[in-house]
């Protein structure tokens, strides 16, 4: 976070308000702090309340902040006459969060090393930050002129083209090249000699409220209709009220219409639906209106998050004595209230799901409301069909599948307090929601809670902090929990529950290891072995379904070339191109950049490109040609683009519609298929060795999380795994489904090691275009470091190569901060970003990710 030499809100001309009231803002800009401005000069003080967002001056911009309190002027304020420039603008009539989440957003702040305002701005839905900008209008002195496309720089560059051919450049295209100084000069040159025209605006808000207008009844007539009348008689009723004559045929069944309406309690009727029912509607609706017969207006209309209304989900009979006594001790404490964190490790169907919907239920009725975070948007359309079965209107989801309008209205109905409970990925660890009695982390163990891009947040962590803020139980709950959160609860940081049976008493899966490497097979061009050939066949022959899952999209994971081995990569990034054959193309699977894969190697300027490598789309391939009459369906983020895709699939596999649904971890976890009996994990190796601590623990996580989806009905299940490691223990206690044995071991590993939960990390990483550059930032902050680690005892590894070492065209480094003292790591941090411009010169940046995920 690099302080900015933008002037601060307290300084710039404006007026002088010793006797009015200050505003301490957040605003949506990179600073370390927040600004104090004064009150707004044409809008009543007393409407700028905690939680509102403003418009305000920084330096010779305005942007979108965030009023985090009020207070009046100080007497040293007075005394020093500090000059504060005002407010320019309330945005919103109410506030947009409430006063409760401001110490979660300072906190966030201080702990994650990024800037206040950012914070909020991540926080809230997206659209919602307005600020002013830059475009460019050609002069007629310009347009006339040759000068700008003879310029020997720019003269073919796209954007220069674009402004030529349109007399104009926006704001976003704009706002792109002011970021680079030797254009911006130009353009500051040809500004001075009249040939352009830098135009300051004010960009608005990207999504907003949706209204309707609305007819009805005025008060008084409305109030005359009695609901037990029939409509004939409420008709007679207006007419003798208001002295209206028959008018003509479409005033009648309007009336008529709407009279019924109020006859049966309804609600005002959208003029929308009158014209699509009734012709004549607009005429006859004004004729009504002028005469005080009908009223309209403009009424606020949420959108449906939900589309088709999600599948309705049975209720149990009974509950299991598991869940009984899990109940037992997490309703009381509900009933309590009080922060207090469980740790709930409930085999896979064991039933959790009815537990956190019982736990809501005692919740709901005290009067308070509900988090529920699930690490992905697709547990998220699992796991919101059984809450609105119970809970219906007061359920509202968020989570990066909804539109942005979606999302704000969403957003408002829980501020509103229209929704007491919510569901959502990590990001709804931020709702508005109040007066919180009870939060829930399911899958908790999942490595999706971590943020990868701009506030680099662990939602479960923040989850839990959340609670404690607001003094309610915090509910984690996973198959496999995390090794922290284990070793947590052993050290009785946590309170243990557990659930080891699966409901109406069914048995856990047998699970069989296949060793690739020694298995003899008889289609050795496929990647599946005879064990899971004939399982196959005989499950198809039993009328039972099966789940294939790899952990990689595509069809292939790399082309290489016969005669000099080159691997295709790609041009922005170290990795190699996926081949996806359905599309016809070779992907990136991290910058997105794709190609045609009918080239020529250019390694040797060859054509012997094969594909090779393991992905879904070629399992998918393959599974058609073991069995050819059965219905085959892949489940991944290329076929899932939406989320009524993902669901249609589901429901398909559901009716018994698929036979064979292979897929990515989108299959591994959550789902509930009573007729799935075989899993076979295709690969179990992919995420084994990668260079991270934790690659052992997810691999675990995976392989018991998708065994779990075999033997959820009437027949038992049976899990096979292909893997060329068969001893490694991940595996073996995978095998043997012991959670426990796992952890002691991955336990010994880590404490020997010094890793989490024995330490705390920081990975500061430094990314640039210009290698060199970047690898001398990083050795010059990690010598920095070294020499200031030692007095609050931490550790300084590297600086080295992120594995990841190219992306997006930008080289990375790294340099681990490893320690006990959380607030020795946070010190470090914090002198670094103090000297951030001298340690990274130039175009480099720095980022600090604190308690890592990954090491990518």
């Amino acid at each position: 976070m690099s302080s900015s030499r933008e002037d601060t809100g307290s300084i710039g001309p404006s007026r002088t308000d010793g006797e009015g009231l200050c505003f301490e803002v957040a605003v949506a800009a990179p600073l370390e702090k927040s600004l104090t401005y004064a009150a707004p000069l044409e809008t009543d003080p007393e409407v700028v309340q905690t939680g509102s967002r403003v418009l305000v001056p920084l330096g010779n911009r305005v942007v979108t902040g965030y009023v985090l309190a009020r207070r009046p002027r100080s007497d040293s304020e007075d005394r020093d006459q500090l000059t504060l420039r005002p407010i320019i603008d309330l945005l919103d009539a109410e506030p947009l969060f409430p006063a409760s989440m401001v110490e979660l957003f300072r906190w966030v702040a201080a702990y994650y090393h990024f800037p206040l305002g950012e914070v909020i701005r991540t926080a809230l839905p997206a659209g919602l930050s307005r600020e002013s900008g830059r475009l460019l209008r050609l002069t007629p002195a310009g347009r006339a002129s040759d000068a700008l496309l003879l310029d020997p720089r720019f003269g073919k560059e796209r954007w220069l083209l674009d402004l030529v051919r349109q007399g104009r450049l926006e704001v976003q295209a704009t706002g792109r090249l002011w970021k680079k100084p030797a254009i911006q000069r130009v353009l500051r040159r040809w500004e001075k000699a009249g040939l352009l025209v830098v135009e300051t605006v004010l960009r608005e808000d990207r999504v907003r409220r949706r209204l309707e207008r609305v007819l009805d009844l005025p008060p008084g007539l409305a109030s005359l209709v009695k609901t037990d009348q029939e409509p004939e008689t409420s008709l007679e009723t207006i007419r003798d009220a208001t002295a209206w004559k028959l008018g003509r045929a479409e005033q009648t069944l309007l009336l008529h219409f709407l009279a019924l309406r109020a006859t049966l309690g309804g609600r005002p009727v959208p003029r929308r639906e009158l014209n699509r029912v009734y012709r004549g509607t607009s005429r006859a609706a004004a004729s009504l209106i002028e005469k005080g017969i009908l009223c309209e207006e403009e009424v606020r209309v949420y959108r449906n998050p939900f589309g088709e209304p999600p599948p309705v989900q049975e209720r149990p009979d009974c509950l299991t004595e598991e869940q009984k006594q899990v109940l037992a001790e997490l309703i009381p404490a509900a009933e309590q209230g009080g922060y207090r964190p469980f740790l709930l490790h409930g085999i896979t169907g064991s039933g959790k799901t009815e537990v956190y919907l019982r736990l809501t239920r005692t919740v709901l009725r005290q009067g308070k409301g509900v988090l529920i975070l699930v690490p992905e948007i697709a547990l998220a359309s699992q796991i919101e069909s059984h809450f609105h079965t119970r809970f219906g209107e007061v359920l509202a989801v968020l989570h990066s599948g909804l539109s942005d309008g979606e999302r704000l209205d969403e957003w408002q109905r829980i501020l509103a307090g229209r929704a007491r409970v919510v569901i959502g990925a990590r990001s709804a660890v931020f709702a508005p929601l109040d007066g919180i009695g009870l939060i829930i982390v399911d899958e908790e163990h999942d490595p999706a809670y971590k943020q990868d891009e701009g506030l680099l947040y662990n939602g479960r962590d923040l989850a839990v902090l959340r609670a404690s803020m607001h003094g309610c139980p915090v509910l984690l709950g996973s198959a496999t929990p995390s090794v922290t959160s284990y070793h947590h609860a052993r050290q009785g940081r946590y309170h243990l529950l557990t659930m080891q049976k699966r409901v109406a008493g069914r048995s856990l899966p047998t699970v069989e290891v296949v060793h690739l490497g020694r298995e003899k097979r008889l289609r050795p061009d496929l990647f599946f072995s005879d064990r899971l050939i004939q399982a196959l066949q005989e499950n198809m022959e039993q009328r039972c379904q099966s789940l294939l899952f790899v952990n990689r999209r595509g069809y292939a994971s790399f082309l290489l070339c016969r005669d000099c081995g080159h691997v295709i990569r790609c041009r922005h990034c170290q990795v190699s191109m996926t081949l996806h054959r359905q599309q016809g193309r070779l992907v990136c699977h991290y910058c997105g950049y794709s190609r045609d894969p009918a080239i020529l190697c250019p390694g040797c300027g060859a054509g012997r490109l094969v594909p090779l490598g393991l992905g879904a789309e070629r399992v998918e391939n393959e599974v058609s040609q073991v069995l050819p009459h059965a219905r085959v369906a892949r489940l991944d983020s290329d076929t899932a683009t939406s989320r009524k895709k993902y669901l249609r699939l589901l429901k398909a596999v559901r009716n018994r519609e698929i036979d064979v649904l292979v897929g990515t971890q989108m299959i591994a976890k959550g789902l509930h298929f009573p007729h799935v009996t075989l899993v076979g994990v295709v690969w179990a190796d992919s995420g084994l060795n990668m260079p991270d601590y934790k690659s052992a623990e997810r691999t675990f996580s995976l392989l018991a999380q998708v065994t779990g989806r075999a033997g959820r009905g009437e027949h038992e299940g049976r899990v096979i795994i292909q893997t060329h490691q068969p001893d490694h223990y991940a595996l073996q206690q995978a095998r043997r489904q012991d959670y426990e044995g796992f952890v002691e071991r991955e336990l010994d590993l880590r404490r020997e090691l010094g890793y989490p939960p024995f330490s705390r990390l920081v990975n500061v990483r430094f990314s640039g275009v210009v290698e060199s550059q970047v690898r001398k930032a990083a050795a010059r902050a990690a010598t920095f470091l070294r020499e200031r680690a030692a007095h609050v005892d931490v550790q300084v590894l590297g600086p080295a190569p992120s594995p990841l070492a190219q992306l997006r065209d930008r080289h990375r480094y790294q340099v681990l901060l490893k320690g006990r003292s959380t607030s020795g790591l946070h010190q470090l941090c914090s002198l670094l970003l103090r000297q951030r411009d001298r340690m990274c010169p130039g175009r480099v940046m720095l980022k600090l990710d604190v308690d890592p995920e990954n090491m990518m």
